[in-house]
């Protein structure tokens, strides 16, 4: 049986002012390379916009439970049912990718830690990669291109470790050491997955965490 790797929706609206929930093909398209299967986790929630309710946790964490690994994409805002994903791979020790938005949310699980960038405008930049990090392990490498497209900055990790940083130190890598795979990205290595070798490392190091799974 293939595993399957659940994706959090993103809110959105289309082009005709409807509220939609996304998953970007990207993702979808990487997953089934890889010989897993990818799943669309629509929150459970009636108002995004509240806090999460007991029985509404109860219904997140029984969709989770379907996956064997968790992808947290990029977007616009995060939500409390984002938090009780991170809460939940964290608890459960399910592999879990955080992209861009992904790893913003990863580091404000139990407070706001982001602030407004000002001049990280750079399509691409380098970044330096923490030696011993889980981030070095799987590229070999401590300095490294990498895209920006956000618009906020992590200003504190929380209860993560600091795996990567950009020239101007912004944090740019997160991680959690005590899970066999929790790592959050402030870039999109989706995006150049199939043209840069780096992006294509972090998320077959991620599926072959949860391919290994017993």
């Amino acid at each position: 049986m293939k595993r399957k790797i659940g994706i959090i929706s993103r809110y959105d609206k289309n082009i005709s002012g409807k509220d939609v929930f996304i998953m970007y093909d990207s993702f979808k398209n990487i997953i089934l390379d890889n010989g897993l299967l990818p799943i669309c986790i629509i929150p459970p929630v009636y108002n995004i916009n509240n806090s999460v309710n007991d029985k509404e946790e109860k219904d997140i964490n029984e969709l989770l439970d379907m996956c064997d690994g968790i992808i947290l994409q990029g977007g616009d805002d995060f939500y409390d049912y984002d938090k009780k994903v991170c809460e939940y791979a964290i608890k459960n020790n399910k592999p879990i990718l955080g992209i861009c938005l992904g790893m913003q949310c990863m580091a404000s699980i139990y407070q706001n830690n982001l602030n407004k960038i000002n001049n990280h405008n750079d399509t691409f930049h380098k970044i330096n990669i923490v030696k011993n990090s889980k981030l070095f392990n799987i590229l070999g490498e401590d300095n490294i291109l990498v895209n920006s497209y956000h618009n906020e900055y992590v200003n504190d990790p929380g209860i993560y470790s600091v795996s990567a940083l950009s020239y101007d130190n912004v944090i740019e890598s997160i991680e959690y050491n005590n899970n066999t795979f929790n790592l959050g990205v402030q870039f999109h290595p989706e995006k150049t997955y199939y043209e840069d070798e780096n992006m294509k490392k972090i998320f077959v190091k991620f599926f072959d965490s949860i391919k290994n799974l017993t």
